[in-house]
């Protein structure tokens, strides 16, 4: 039997890479502003920044960005794979259509 909607499951297949990259990234981001947001925190009254949030601000900013990617990486896997069911749906469908 033929693959139909080969461009969805490209895109489904995409998406499940942006979103593997999205959740690489926060991790990477979740790290560097967790160290070094927290060190250079002491330097930021000095140079401008967030002098009043000082190092628990930049914990604080560093766990809210990895709640966001986390929240990203769930919708776009979610994305994903909803395309994916939809189609196991429309095929399991056209399988059991009787044959005249």
């Amino acid at each position: 039997m033929e693959s139909k909607f080969r461009t969805l499951r490209t895109v489904s297949v995409i998406l499940k890479i942006i979103a593997w990259v999205i959740a690489a990234l926060t991790i990477i981001g979740f790290i560097a502003i967790l160290v070094g947001g927290a060190a250079l925190a002491q330097f930021s009254g000095q140079y401008g920044g967030m002098a009043g949030l000082g190092p628990f601000g930049a914990v604080g900013i560093a766990f809210y960005v990895l709640i966001i990617g986390a929240i990203w990486f769930i919708s776009l896997l979610a994305g994903a794979d909803l395309i994916l069911v939809i189609l196991a749906i429309e095929e399991n469908t056209r399988a059991t259509k009787p044959t005249t």
